[in-house]
């Protein structure tokens, strides 16, 4: 075969051999391309004699198409791809591909030409072919020689990578594709031999971004639209990365973003690069790096030197910029470091480098360099200028790790004269290299070899390019990227998801370890690998720079694993001892009365000190022995009296309730001195119905002013002042701020141990929250949230700390509505309490909810708890006063709180918080908020912080006057009490309404409306009216035969007909005892003689009734009704003011039930009075009965009451 046109035949291996599931014939006329490999899904095994009969008949066309070059030299433009499938067949592919095109004819005349015996110059035109095919048969008998594998998967990874390298200020890591190539391509061939990729096809898809943040996202957009991109790799800038990386979380199932650059601060956050995974890590292990090695050379000053910008600032921040951020914040976050100078320039235009280097020397004898390899170079000639690297003074520490400095700079020197190299030594003794770590082991050195190799066969680097390949941390790092993805990926397909779910790929790629190139490889639990770096110093024997030291990213120590070199020998102390400007120097030329003068002011001073140390000591010692914090139980007034609530008197008669819930009066029995106030109310959460038991705050009068008084639980008839505590009471007596109630002082008489602080008569947070009564506005809420801020700054800044148990109920409002922070320090008062825990108790969790998650892990959290807890129970804070939901509000109203506190001390994922509703607060407090309960405390903010933050919100709220805030705040509580007075003024009068009705239905309405202003009822005599008496015959003996539950059945429903038939007629149902009913007629108001005529009337029509009552349980028995009628005089009137009754009283009543009990049953028993009456109105039948006896009254003479009618009485 010619060397131009090639026939391949590849075969694609797994961990068990060759397959024949993929094998591809074809001609290619140009450049091969080996992405353009089709597998074949058949996994048979085919027998070996079919197979080679078959391969002579396929390869028949193959010689037609030989014989035939000198047509084919016409069609040299067209392309053409044949592959070998499993029905022995050709087909020719229709997709077309942009391969270099050979005529034919030259491929054919490179082959070998055959004469004749007899010498002649025939041609054997059949010689090329014959010996393709030999070629063919041998190599595809190879490939039969073990069974096929099919391909199960095909993933398609998108390779974005500049083509060309481009300047080095616009790539500065120096990736291209034709330096990657060749590593991706090794790495997939190891993973195919190792078995990581069994019936799996990788399919590369190289994308030109020329470092374009524009370039990189369409190219993204552009493959997922068309369904071929499961995996990104690559990128060679942040800017160009950081889109795709935030579109990536939200595409389908997830596509993993795989880089091995993009390592500034900004992208740390996964909410917002949900797969991004960094094979070199964050810039947060280089300020680790700087810090340990500050601390182990006892430096605690340094300048920061650095080029800032790009070509221009509109292209953006230079690598060395994010680089020093991302050490800045580090130095920043770790104690006992302050703000470094910081001195920025641009390595473009800026070349006044003595000017730069003099600048940084005036704060500082370490100066901290980030530049390329020239303008480093250039900056410790202008040091060896000024006289700062010869001196030993300055220690000059330069960060490069986007190439190989160590290389770099040894080149250098290697390249001058022998004195030029002498002074480069002395020049470069105090500069050292903070670079990434080179793997030391030989396995890596044997794979920069094979890269090497790889790139000059395969893809030709050299000549192309004209350098050699280098291998780097950048782009060896692709090796382990797509190590890493395989083994991820086998997993994710075990365990039975898609192998294009990138979310379960990269939750697998993440918090692992695994033996890549450069040995073991760790990647964090937020997909950032531990990176290692270097500390290299300039060996004087060799002209090389060595390393001395490096960084373990995984165990963040830094370990010396060389000898060090100075310029003076040692290294130069943090501070000199004139000075940076020398001003602590004296001049060498001073007068004697100078160095008197200079003498005796010292001298001076140090006794002035020394004699003020003295003074504040016996002043303190004096305080501390006035105890003037101690307060004696008998100066707390009325520390004995309790609580009474009881309802107010509407009446001297009786009282009605018309207040609701929350609008009960509770008055006392106390002397004026003592009260006590509710600082909790019974509540039920979700179904659990035991309810907490109300927390009283005490408050007690202790010289002249209201204080509030809490009890402490200490088991001790004494308590030892140690000087300890003492110290601690004295400086929480000396505590002011606006913000914090003041500490008034403490009991210490056993056995009433308690603490007295400054009284907020509004009461707690929490209680103003949870009352819907008061209204608070935009302007309430952000003033009450800006003075929780301000007291826990104030808290922070002292000798305390921190608070420990910030809640909503340790913060109360005093009567000018200004919000205080209550119940912090004290510790060592605390720990001689007796905590009585009880786990079952609802109480115990809920006082949980405003718990960091950090603190519920531990079995013995620290008694004041820490400063990033507070920030946490802020935030809990915070989203009760924006929702006003409740403490710890979940869209699961039926969780309880002991399940809330499991769920946040399990740290899940994402972590358990409250529910973030809509809302109409601005979101940076919404955003503020959610910082604030971050699961990492490093994440969260500290009060100073947020206290910046939330003064652009309340600007407009809040004035410098004071005054103006009050009566700001004064005016809206007003408001808020005003409508409070109009809506429980509204219920008064809606309760009273009701109240009234009820009286009307208890009692006659004339009564009732005396009784509802407050007027006597006197009692009223009434000369005649008519009284109606009746009872249920046998209804003892039904009593007995019936249940309870049917009695009550069987006299409601009777009384309830009776009810409503005596509406009709003017009379007034006095009472019912039993089965007695008891009505009359005449009475209160006067209605002449009509009053017989109505309870006439009214008889006759409940008896008619009783006729046909049914009883519900006995509906076959007749209810008997026996009915009593007599008229006479009688005094009636309310009688008691408990459940008062209107009653009547005389002769008349008497005798109406002697008439009833002397009746017969279903019949109407009148008096002779009553039957007078009734003769007046000649429209009623009455029967004779006789005389009868009755009890003290002999001998009566009685009718019957039969119906009404137009006859007199026979």
């Amino acid at each position: 075969l010619s060397r131009k046109g090639k026939c391949y035949c590849q075969r694609i291996h797994s961990s068990t051999g060759p397959t024949l599931s993929g094998m591809l014939v074809g001609f290619h006329f140009g450049k091969f391309n080996s992405q353009s490999v089709n597998l074949l899904t058949q996994p048979t095994t085919v027998p070996l004699l079919p197979v080679l009969s078959s391969l002579l008949f396929s390869f028949l066309p193959i010689a037609k198409i030989c014989k035939l070059r000198q047509k084919s030299a016409g069609r040299s433009q067209g392309r053409g791809k044949f592959e070998f499938s499993s029905d022995h067949s050709f087909r020719q592919r229709r997709k077309r591909r942009r391969i270099s095109s050979i005529p034919l004819r030259r491929a054919l005349d490179a082959t070998p030409r055959a004469t004749s015996a007899s010498g002649g110059g025939m041609k054997a035109e059949g010689v090329g072919p014959v010996l393709l095919l030999l070629l063919l048969l041998v190599r595809l008998l190879c490939c039969f020689c073990s069974p096929a594998a099919p391909v199960q998967h095909r993933i398609q990874m998108m390779v974005a990578m500049p083509y060309e390298l481009g300047p080095p200020w616009q790539n500065p890591f120096l990736l291209s594709r034709s330096v990657a190539e060749p590593v991706i391509q090794l790495a997939i061939d190891d993973v195919s031999r190792k078995g990581f990729l069994n019936n799996i096809a990788i399919d590369l898809h190289f994308r030109n971004t020329n470092c374009s943040d524009t370039l990189g996202p369409y190219y993204a957009v552009e493959a997922y639209c068309a369904k071929q991109l499961d995996v990104v790799l690559g990128f060679a800038s942040a800017y160009a990365l950081a889109p795709v990386a935030r579109l990536s979380g939200f595409w389908s199932q997830g596509v993993p973003v795989i880089t091995t650059i993009a390592q500034v601060d900004s992208l740390d956050d996964r909410s917002v690069y949900k797969l991004l995974t960094r094979m070199n890590g964050s810039y947060r292990e280089l300020g680790s790096t700087i810090i340990h090695l500050l601390q182990l050379l006892n430096y605690e000053t340094v300048a920061f030197l650095f080029h800032s910008n790009l070509r221009r600032p509109a292209f953006g921040k230079s690598e060395c910029f994010f680089q020093m951020v991302a050490i800045n914040n580090q130095l920043l976050k770790a104690s006992g470091w302050r703000q470094p100078p910081v001195i920025d320039f641009d390595e473009f235009f800026d070349d006044n480098y003595e000017d730069l280097l003099k600048r940084a020397s005036m704060s500082a004898n370490v100066i901290l360099m980030c530049a390329s390899v020239d303008t480093v170079e250039n900056l410790m000639h202008a040091a060896a200028r000024l006289g700062m690297t010869e001196s030993g003074k300055y220690i000059f520490f330069s960060i490069h790790i986007h190439s190989d400095m160590q290389d770099d700079f040894s080149w250098q020197l290697s390249n001058v004269s022998q004195a030029e190299r002498e002074q480069d030594l002395k020049t470069f003794a105090s500069l050292k290299i903070v670079t990434l770590r080179r793997p030391p082991q030989s396995l890596y050195r044997r794979f920069e070899e094979d890269v090497k190799a790889l790139a000059q066969k395969k893809f030709n680097y050299t000549q192309i390019t004209g350098k050699p390949y280098k291998v780097t941390k950048f782009t060896s790092a692709f090796y382990d990227a797509i190590m890493l993805y395989a083994i991820a990926l086998n997993e994710t397909l075990s365990l039975g998801f898609s192998p294009r779910n990138g979310l379960e790929v990269t939750r697998r790629m993440w918090n692992r370890s695994f033996a890549g190139i450069g040995g073991n490889v760790t990647i964090s639990k937020d997909g950032d690998r531990f990176s290692d770096y270097s500390v290299l110093d300039l060996n004087p024997q060799t002209g090389t720079f060595e390393e001395v030291a490096y960084y373990a990213g995984s165990q963040d120590k830094l370990y010396v694993v060389g000898q060090w070199y100075w310029a003076g020998g040692s290294p130069p102390p943090d501070r000199p001892i004139c000075g940076f400007d020398n001003s602590k120097c004296p001049s060498k030329n001073l007068s004697p009365w100078a160095v008197i003068l200079i003498v005796f002011s010292t001298l001076t001073v140090i006794f002035g000190v020394i004699a003020l140390f003295v003074f504040r000591r016996y002043k303190l010692e004096a305080e501390l022995r006035t105890m003037s914090w101690r307060i004696f139980w008998d100066e707390l007034s009325g520390q004995k009296k309790q609580n009474k609530c009881r309802k107010r008197n509407d009446s001297r008669a009786f009282h009605w309730l018309y207040e609701q819930r929350n609008s009960l009066i509770c008055e006392e029995n106390y002397d004026d001195s003592f009260t006590s106030l509710t600082d909790s109310l019974c509540t039920v959460e979700g179904l659990e119905l035991e309810k907490e038991k109300n927390a009283f705050t005490k408050i007690a009068n202790y010289r002249g002013q209201i204080v509030a008084v809490k009890m402490l639980n200490i088991q001790r008839n004494r308590i030892e002042l140690s000087r300890k505590l003492l110290i601690e009471l004295k400086k929480m007596k000396d505590l002011s701020h606006e913000h914090v109630t003041r500490f008034v002082g403490a009991c210490i008489d056993s056995p009433h141990y308690c603490i007295v602080t400054e009284y907020c008569p509004k009461g707690s947070l929490q209680d103003i929250l949870e009352n819907a009564g008061i209204k608070l506005d935009k302007m309430m809420i952000y003033s009450l949230m800006h003075d929780i801020i301000k007291g826990m700054v104030f808290i922070h800044s002292t000798d305390i700390r921190s608070h420990g148990k910030l809640k909503s109920t340790n913060c109360v409002v005093d009567s000018r509505f200004v919000l205080k922070i209550t119940d912090f320090g004290l510790n060592h008062i605390h720990e001689l309490e007796t905590v009585k825990e009880d786990f079952l108790s609802n109480s115990f969790w809920r006082a949980k909810l405003w718990t960091a998650p950090e603190l519920l892990r531990l079995d013995c959290p620290p008694m004041g708890g820490t400063q990033k807890g507070d920030v946490y129970s802020f935030a809990v804070i915070l989203h009760e006063m924006l929702f006003r939901r409740g403490v710890f509000y979940t869209s699961d109203e039926n969780s309880f709180a002991r399940d809330i506190v499991e769920n946040v001390r399990m740290g899940m994922q994402p972590p358990f918080r409250p529910t973030v509703l809509e809302t109409s607060f601005d979101g940076v407090i919404i955003n503020l908020m959610v910082r604030c309960w971050s699961e990492n405390p490093d994440d969260r903010p500290d009060f100073r912080m947020i206290r910046k933050q939330v003064i652009s919100l309340t600007r407009e709220f809040e004035t410098s006057n004071i005054v103006d805030n009050l009566l700001r705040r004064m005016e809206q509580y007003a408001n808020n009490l005003e409508s409070l007075v109009q809506e429980r003024t509204a219920d008064y009068l809606q309760e009273k309404q009701k109240a009234e009705n009820l009286l009307y239905q208890l009692l006659p309405k004339s009564v009732a409306s005396q009784l509802i202003k407050g007027e006597p009822v006197k009692a009223e005599a009434f000369d005649c009216v008519t009284i109606y008496f009746s009872d249920i015959v046998g209804f003892t003996s039904l009593c007995a035969d019936s249940t309870p539950m049917e009695v009550v059945n069987l006299l409601n429903d009777l009384y309830t007909c009776f009810d409503s038939i005596i509406e009709n007629y003017d009379v007034y149902k006095v009472e019912t005892i039993g089965d007695a009913y008891m009505v009359v007629s005449g009475l209160p108001r006067k209605n002449g003689v009509a009053h017989a005529f109505e309870i006439a009337r009214m008889a006759l029509a409940l008896l008619s009734a009783v006729r046909c009552f049914t009883i519900v349980h006995r509906p076959k028995e007749q209810l008997k009704l026996r009915i009593g009628i007599h008229s006479g005089p009688v005094c009636a009137g309310v009688v008691g003011l408990k459940m008062p009754r209107y009653c009547l009283f005389g002769d008349t009543v008497n005798t109406a039930s002697r008439m009833e009990s002397n009746g017969l049953p279903l019949k109407i028993h009148v008096s002779s009075a009553t039957k007078t009456l009734l003769d007046s109105f000649n429209c009623f039948q009455l029967e004779y009965r006789g005389e009868v006896v009755m009890k003290g009254k002999g001998a009566q003479v009685t009718y019957w009451l039969l119906e009404p009618t137009e006859n007199h009485v026979t």
